[in-house]
């Protein structure tokens, strides 16, 4: 299967995304708009990889079943590593939705999430930020911070923007969600026949000012029995995919890419099977692994 990214930057189009949203997390589409969506882009296979949630993926799945498109039943697990707490994402590939241990991990995710709710509200309350209750009830799946950010309003500027400076790392607000351990959710992923690779570890890196722990973070995750590392991430440089690509290559790991879609409106964030590959990834080598998690998974649920 051909990358269609042959020049030296600029976001092109792809056949396959391994990283996309729904309403069930913080993204904007229903799960079969996303799967329409994908079909109109010519993907021939696409990953629904929610925050801590698989409450979209059996829709996702019928849909896809009529479009004719390859599911990677997905995850994207909010986690923590040993350093100092700092948030690392895991994208969990081919899982089983149904799995009592995974679905046991969603609920607590679920359940910190609103804790989390519970105490920040208030909190962003006592700066003077109003908040519409009835946008945060109606979220579906699990309550995101751009559930939060959203139902504030009288924000003066995006919810990119508001997430950005009171929901953050950085934020002045005390308020902290409590997240997963790294290596507890990469063994509740392998318990269900899945895969697990770590989401877009430079730009979370950059973001809170850590990038020189990247080896440490890497290392101690590779340990703890991660399969690979998203390479391939949206606008990430060329610079920043060699990094990713050659620690792989070294740990004979898997690379997978994705848009991190949230939505078609989503002007900041890449459209659906648009990121930079720099003619570097091979999504039949790809395809091949997680499907094999696919179905190693459907077995798992017959037996």
């Amino acid at each position: 299967m051909k990358s269609f990214n042959d020049k030296e930057g600029g976001i092109m189009p792809n056949t396959s995304d391994f990283h996309t949203h729904t309403c069930y997390s913080d993204g904007d589409l229903l799960p079969e708009e996303v799967v329409r969506l994908a079909k109109i882009r010519g993907l021939q296979v696409l990953s629904i990889t929610d925050h801590d949630t698989v409450d979209g993926l059996e829709s996702a799945g019928n849909e896809c079943e009529r479009q004719d498109i390859e599911l990677i039943p997905g995850i994207e697990f909010t986690s923590e590593t040993e350093f100092s707490g700092i948030e690392i994402h895991i994208l969990g590939y081919g899982i089983d939705p149904m799995d009592y241990s995974l679905l046991k991990m969603t609920e607590h995710a679920k359940s910190n999430a609103n804790d989390y709710c519970r105490k920040v509200c208030p909190a962003l309350e006592s700066f003077g930020w109003e908040i519409d209750y009835s946008i945060i009830d109606s979220s579906k799946g699990i309550i995101t911070k751009h559930d939060i950010s959203g139902a504030v309003i009288n924000k003066p500027g995006s919810n990119y923007e508001f997430h950005n400076h009171w929901l953050s790392g950085n934020s002045p607000l005390k308020e902290v969600m409590q997240k997963l351990p790294a290596r507890k959710v990469i063994k509740t992923i392998h318990c269900t026949g899945g895969k697990a690779v770590c989401a877009h570890i430079l730009r979370t890196l950059e973001q809170t000012n850590d990038i020189l722990l990247l080896h440490h973070i890497s290392e101690s995750l590779i340990r703890s029995g991660l399969d690979g590392f998203e390479v391939f991430y949206a606008k990430s440089s060329k610079d920043h995919v060699c990094m990713m690509y050659e620690i792989c290559k070294k740990k004979q790991l898997i690379m997978t890419g994705g848009s991190d879609f949230h939505g078609p409106e989503r002007f900041a964030r890449c459209q659906l099977g648009e990121y930079n590959t720099y003619s570097m990834f091979n999504y039949q080598d790809l395809i091949e692994q997680l499907s094999r998690s696919s179905d190693h998974q459907k077995q798992s649920t017959m037996t």
